[in-house]
């Protein structure tokens, strides 16, 4: 029988097993409990307000002034709902708290991915760590985060059914895909995961023509083609049925919005988080070859990854969770068995440890109502739309696209110019008012610009600096955030 002191040694090694779990899981929520500074929120909201209001989803633009009777689909929808009830029912600091939820669960099943060959401690602690690390840019209140978290769940399905091989496990991911489909558009990588995984199990029953070692399930190409079919009807099971992918056509033809919209633009690599995509994917890569085989589905999901990954910043979670998975099952295969149990009642209390160490710091960082309306105000134009509604100010409105979302949750009455729902309003459009707003030659000239009985703008943009000095606009409001114009007819 052990003896006392090794009973007190084991239980010391659990305690910091348990310990370094949680310090794992709160990489990701702990940056989510944050003051709420993400632009697309406010439009979010106000989608849900609208569908509530109205009983139906949007088939039309109701928010901007251009896009008034023009179709547009409320892609994220059901998001949209969850957010709004939670900002009734919380308010802000309900925000702050849904998406350290969603953060959370993401940590479990990045968690989840990482321990499933049962990787060395090491490995696996710090693998998980780089993860979340990684996506810690994301945590911001935006349907996304739901992407992230039923992807990291498709690939534990995936996974499970490329190890029996019978594919039962796959037909679990239609359900998946009918809520993912009215939350976020990019359940089309969801769907494009399961065509990689189609094309692997029709080139492992053929090997021999490609003259390389393949090393892949011999799953039943019939079978993943099937589940891969009800996962795409399941898509269609939404109000907007076939037109979910309406959206992707807009922004497949919309290449130029990726230079004027900052989440669409490449890494910079001037903050940690990019290096450790980086170095994850790098990682990848070099375990992919240092296997001495091909594996087909790695190996694809880690090439889209890299494709998405390294084109936009917002989709780095794909290349991310690919290179995670590539990196945790290579030192599962080939040094596994060198991880120490996880129990149930150990996770289940690092679980319960996370929590109260999330509201522990929420109570420290002061998350209420009044501080994080007081945030709000600080970046956001709060008091130019009290100034607007006091003065009964008509629209058309010119203002930025950044506050075009939180004009049309302030602002109802009066329709935005432009607002972050680029495959609304094109990347054409996009582009020229924001080279408006930069004041490039012929700003004067811009219909809209000369249309708006009112410019609501920030101190910073070169254009605000245009207004002050020209004969014909005059300022009638002016704070800290914003300053509000409104146009000298007769002086033009």
């Amino acid at each position: 029988m052990p003896t006392t002191a090794a009973k007190v040694r084991d239980r010391i090694a659990v305690v910091r097993r348990v310990a370094l779990r949680v310090l794992i899981y709160l990489i990701l929520p702990a940056q989510a409990l944050l003051p709420v500074s993400d632009p697309d929120i406010w439009w979010h909201l106000s989608t849900g307000r609208w569908i509530l209001q109205n009983g139906a989803v949007p088939f039309e633009d109701p928010f901007s002034a251009y896009g008034a009777g023009r179709a547009w689909i409320a892609y994220s929808w059901l998001f949209e709902l969850i957010a709004y009830a939670v900002y009734v029912a919380a308010g802000i600091p309900g925000l702050v708290w849904l998406t350290a939820a969603m953060a959370l669960l993401i940590a479990f099943a990045v968690h989840a991915l990482v321990r499933r060959k049962q990787p060395p401690l090491s490995v696996e602690v710090l693998l998980a760590a780089l993860a979340l690390g990684a996506m810690k840019p994301l945590a911001s209140p935006r349907p996304w985060l739901f992407s992230i978290l039923f992807f990291s769940l498709e690939l534990l399905l995936i996974a499970r059914a490329r190890e029996s091989e019978n594919g039962r496990e796959l037909w679990l991911l239609p359900p998946l895909f009918v809520v993912w489909a009215s939350l976020h558009i990019q359940f089309v990588y969801g769907l494009a995961a399961v065509g990689l995984l189609f094309l692997e199990s029709l080139l492992a029953r053929r090997p021999s023509r490609l003259r390389c070692d393949i090393h892949a399930p011999r799953l039943s190409p019939g079978r993943v083609a099937s589940a891969g079919a009800a996962c795409f009807v399941a898509t269609l099971i939404s109000p907007y049925h076939l037109l979910v992918y309406r959206p992707l056509v807009e922004y497949a033809v919309q290449s130029g919005v990726f230079e004027s919209i900052s989440e669409l633009h490449p890494m910079f690599f001037r903050s940690p988080a990019d290096w450790i995509v980086l170095f994850l994917a790098l990682g990848a890569v070099f375990l992919l070859g240092r296997s001495g085989r091909w594996t087909p589905f790695p190996t694809l999901l880690l090439a889209m990854g890299v494709l998405l990954g390294f084109r936009a910043r917002r989709d780095i979670w794909v290349l991310v969770l690919g290179s995670t998975a590539v990196v945790s099952d290579y030192f599962g295969e080939f040094h596994g068995g060198r991880s120490i149990p996880f129990t149930r009642r150990q996770a289940l209390a690092a679980a319960v440890l996370a929590v109260a160490a999330l509201c522990a710091i929420g109570w420290w960082r002061q998350l209420t109502e009044s501080r994080l309306q007081a945030e709000v105000e600080a970046k956001y134009p709060a008091g130019a739309v009290e100034y607007i509604r006091t003065h009964r100010l008509k629209g058309p409105m010119f203002n930025t696209l950044d506050w075009g979302g939180y004009l049309i949750w302030r602002l109802p009455e009066v329709p935005v110019a432009i607002d972050g729902r680029t495959n609304l309003h094109g990347e054409e459009r996009v582009s020229g008012l924001l080279n408006v707003w930069l004041g490039y030659p012929g700003w004067d000239a811009n219909p809209e610009l000369a249309a708006a009985n009112f410019i609501i703008a920030d101190h910073h943009r070169p254009l605000t600096f245009l207004l002050r000095r020209h004969p014909g606009y005059r300022v009638v409001y002016e704070d800290r955030v914003a300053v509000v114009f409104v146009p000298l007819r007769g002086a033009r």
